[in-house]
């Protein structure tokens, strides 16, 4: 794999140079699991941090109430990092066979000073401010549930491209705070307008017409080179010293 293949693309690994990529996929310990294992769980501590290599997984969290909140994708060449020596925000499952990297804070360190440029890599691809921005693009409560959804299919789209989106309605639901008969009815009427179809059986969405469901999604995506200005202050990367 690649820069420029599309399989990291927009990933930690896909924004580091050759050299910075060959040395993180030293970096740690490799893992492989399958689908469906447990990579992290939620309150551990956050000892160590996570670059996916292949594969793709999920975070989530289990509210006082013991409702499951659907937090976040995370695709090839994606790195996951939180506070260190804090609890994990998130229990982050696989949801095909990955291969992983567990690598040590210290190894972390260690990697960024030896490699001057993959600094800026590593806060643009963690940074909050950046995260943010997308997440609220198809989270804003005032839009309409079909808007919410056709822009999270397309933000999912970029990375899962025509191999399909692997959600299921209730997925939909548990990422958009809904219930899943009104993602349910949103998905139907993308169907319907030609922009969507999903298989029976397949579990996967695919994204049939991409300029039609940009035209129901309505303004853009914020640009992928936003991230937090040098020196940010509360920023888990920048603001802890990466």
């Amino acid at each position: 794999m690649a820069a420029g293949s599309g399989v990291w693309s927009g990933q930690l690994l896909d924004l580091l140079d050759a050299a910075g990529r060959a040395a993180a996929l030293t970096l740690g310990v490799e893992q492989v699991l399958d689908s469906d294992a447990v990579i992290v769980w939620q309150d551990k501590p956050a000892d160590e941090v996570l670059l996916l290599v292949t594969g793709w997984a999920r975070s989530t969290s289990i509210t006082p109430s013991g409702r499951v909140l659907l937090h976040d994708l995370h695709h090839p060449g994606d790195v996951l990092a939180e506070r260190p020596g804090g609890p994990r925000t998130a229990t982050v499952t696989a949801g095909s066979t990955v291969r992983l990297r567990r690598i040590a804070h210290c190894d972390v360190r260690g990697f960024l000073a030896a490699n001057p440029g993959a600094g800026a890599a590593w806060r643009q691809s963690l940074c909050p401010q950046r995260r943010a921005a997308r997440r609220a693009w198809w989270m804003a409560p005032h839009l309409p549930v079909p808007r919410r959804v056709a822009r999270l299919l397309l933000e999912e789209h970029r990375t899962f491209g025509q191999d399909g989106i692997p959600l299921v309605r209730r997925d939909l639901a548990a990422m958009l705070g809904r219930s899943a008969s009104t993602v349910q009815a949103a998905v139907s009427g993308l169907r319907e307008a030609g922009a969507v179809d999903v298989v029976a059986g397949s579990r996967r969405i695919h994204i049939i017409d991409v300029a039609a469901l940009r035209l129901l999604a309505g303004e853009p995506a914020p640009v992928d080179d936003l991230h937090c200005p040098p020196g940010a202050e509360g920023c888990v990367v920048c603001g802890e010293g990466w």
